[in-house]
C-alpha cells in the first residue's frame, strides 16, 4: 500500500490525466490500425525511437537538477540552462540531418525516413523543453499542469493522425506529423502555464555569472546520468532499430504496436506514480523513510498489475486479431513474449530516481551498461539468425532476467532485502494463477477465440472488481 495525504492527492491528479490521455490511445487505436498498414508504424516508430534518444540528452541531463536545487532561484537558473543546451542540441542535430539523412535511412533500410528527418529538430525543441518544464513543475507540485499536459498530446495527437489519414492518406507522414503536432501543442501549453504563474519569479531569478556555478554543481547528471539515459533509452529502443535493421519496416511495425498497446494501460499508473514519487523519495531520504515507501509503492504497483498482465500473456494473438484485425495476429504473437519484462519494467521504473536522490549515479550507469550489452546481444544473435519472432523471444528472457536483477538492486540499495523482494514476486504470482484458469477453461469447453478472449476479459474484470473491493476494505492503494 502506498503512503497516502499529498502523495496520494498528486498521483491520483496523474493518473486522472494519463487515464484520460492513454484512454484515448486506446479508443482511437483500433481505427488507426486499420488507417495505417504495419509498415507506415515501422517508420513512424524509427522516427520517434531517434528523436526519443536525443530528446532525453536535449538537455544533457541537467533537468533533474531542477526538483534537488535547494532554492528556487537555483532552480531557475537551472532550467535556464536546460533552455539553453536544449536549443544547441538542435541546432546540431539539423546540421546532422542535412549532412547524413540519406546515410541514416539506408541503414536502417528505410527510405521513406530521407524526408522525415528534416523534422528532427522540431522534436528535439518540443521533447527537450518538455522536460525541463516537467521537472520545474514537479518540484512546485504543480501536478494538474502535468496531467493537462498529456491530454493535449494525446488528443491533438489522435485528432490529426486520424484525419490526415481520412482525408489525405499521408502513410507514415500522417503518424509523424500527429505525433509533432501534438508533441508542440502540449509542450506549448505546459511552457504557457508556467510562465503564467511563475515567469517572473523565473526571469527574476536569472543570474548569468551561476551558470558556471550550476554545471559545475550538478556536473554527475551529464557526467554519469547523461550516459544512464542515453544506454537505457537506446538500449530500450534498440529493438526498434535493430528490427529495422535485420528485417524491415513491417516487423518494426508489429513490435511497436504490440509494445505500445500493451504499455498503454501500465502507462495510468506509472507515469503518474515516477513523478511523484521523485520529490518524496528526496524527502523520504532525509526523513528517513525511504525503504517504507519504495516497498509500498513496488508492492502496490506489482499488486494491481501482475493478474493482468498473466491474462494477457495467454489470448494476445486472439485478442489482437478480433481487436485490430487478421494482419495483427503476429502484434500478438510479440506481445506474449514481451509481457512479462514490461510488467517488470512497470513496477521497476518508478523507483529509478531512487539513484539520483541517493547520488548513485556512477553505480546506475553500470547497471544500464550492462542492459545495454544483454539487449544489444540478444537482439543481434536473433537478427543473424533471420527469424524475427525467436529474436523477440530472446530479447524478452533476457530482459526479464535484467528488470528482477533491477528491481532487486533498486530496493536493495533503499534498504529493503533481495529475500523480501523475491517473496513479493512469488506472493502475486501465485496470487494470479488462478485468474489464468478462466480463459483456459473457455477455450478448453469451446475451442472458439471470440470466447477465448472473452474469458479472458472476463478474468480480468473480476481480478479489477476483487481488487477494488481489497483496496476500499484496506483503506486505498495509495
Amino acid at each position: 500500500m502506498l503512503p497516502g495525504g499529498k502523495l496520494a492527492r498528486n498521483v491520483a491528479i496523474l493518473i486522472g490525466g494519463t487515464l484520460i490521455a492513454q484512454g484515448l490511445a486506446v479508443v482511437t487505436a483500433p481505427v488507426l490500425s486499420r488507417l495505417y498498414s504495419p509498415a507506415d508504424y515501422g517508420v513512424f516508430n524509427l522516427f520517434s525511437s531517434i528523436g526519443l534518444i536525443i530528446g532525453m540528452l536535449a538537455s544533457l541531463r541537467y533537468e533533474p537538477a531542477i526538483v534537488l536545487a535547494e532554492k528556487d532561484e537555483e532552480a531557475a537558473n537551472v532550467l535556464r540552462l536546460c533552455f539553453s543546451i536544449c536549443v544547441c542540441t538542435a541546432g546540431v542535430t539539423l546540421l546532422g540531418v542535412a549532412l547524413f539523412r540519406q546515410g541514416i535511412a539506408n541503414l536502417f533500410n528505410t527510405p521513406k525516413l530521407v524526408f522525415w528527418l528534416w523534422f528532427m529538430p522540431v522534436s528535439i525543441i518540443a521533447s527537450g523543453s518538455f522536460f525541463a518544464l516537467n521537472y520545474w513543475s514537479m518540484r512546485r507540485k504543480q501536478f494538474k499542469r502535468l496531467a493537462g499536459r498529456q491530454v493535449t498530446n494525446s488528443a491533438a495527437t489522435a485528432l490529426t493522425q486520424i484525419g490526415g489519414a481520412a482525408i489525405w492518406h499521408p502513410g507514415a507522414g500522417g503518424l509523424i506529423g500527429g505525433a509533432l503536432i501534438g508533441q508542440l501543442a502540449a509542450t506549448g501549453r505546459l511552457a504557457w502555464q508556467v510562465f503564467k504563474d511563475e515567469g517572473k519569479e523565473i526571469i527574476a531569478a536569472v543570474e548569468h555569472k551561476s551558470m558556471s556555478h550550476i554545471l559545475c554543481r550538478y556536473k554527475k547528471f551529464p557526467i554519469y546520468d547523461s550516459w544512464s539515459v542515453l544506454l537505457n533509452t537506446s538500449s530500450t529502443l534498440m529493438p526498434v532499430l535493430l528490427l529495422a535493421y535485420f528485417f524491415n519496416p513491417a516487423i518494426v511495425g508489429f513490435y511497436t504496436f504490440g509494445s505500445k498497446i500493451i504499455t498503454v494501460p501500465m502507462g495510468v499508473i506509472g507515469d503518474g506514480v515516477t513523478r511523484v514519487f521523485y520529490p518524496r523519495a528526496a524527502e523520504g531520504r532525509r526523513a528517513g523513510d525511504l525503504g517504507a515507501v519504495a516497498l509500498k509503492m513496488f508492492d502496490a504497483l506489482l499488486g494491481i498489475s501482475c493478474a493482468p498482465i498473466l491474462l494477457i500473456t495467454i489470448v494476445a494473438p486472439d485478442l489482437f486479431k478480433i481487436a485490430f484485425g487478421p494482419e495483427w495476429v503476429t502484434a500478438g504473437e510479440y506481445v506474449r513474449w514481451l509481457s512479462v519484462f514490461m510488467l517488470l519494467t512497470f513496477v521497476s521504473a518508478p523507483l529509478s530516481p531512487i539513484f539520483f536522490v541517493m547520488e548513485r549515479q556512477r553505480e546506475g550507469l553500470i547497471i544500464y551498461i550492462f542492459a545495454f550489452i544483454i539487449r544489444v546481444s540478444s537482439l543481434v544473435i536473433g537478427g543473424m539468425r533471420g527469424d524475427a519472432l525467436f529474436t523477440i523471444g530472446l530479447f524478452a528472457v533476457s530482459e526479464t532476467i535484467f528488470r528482477i536483477f533491477s528491481c532487486c538492486y533498486i530496493l536493495r540499495m533503499a534498504g529493503i532485502g533481495i529475500s523480501r523482494t523475491i517473496r513479493s514476486f512469488i506472493r502475486e504470482i501465485l496470487r494470479s494463477g488462478p485468474y489464468s484458469l478462466i480463459p483456459l477453461l473457455f477455450w478448453q469447453l469451446s475451442h472458439d477465440s471470440l470466447l477465448y478472449v472473452a474469458g479472458g476479459i472476463g478474468a480480468g474484470i473480476l481480478f479489477l472488481i476483487l481488487k477494488a473491493y481489497e483496496i476500499r476494505k484496506g483503506g486505498g492503494i495509495l
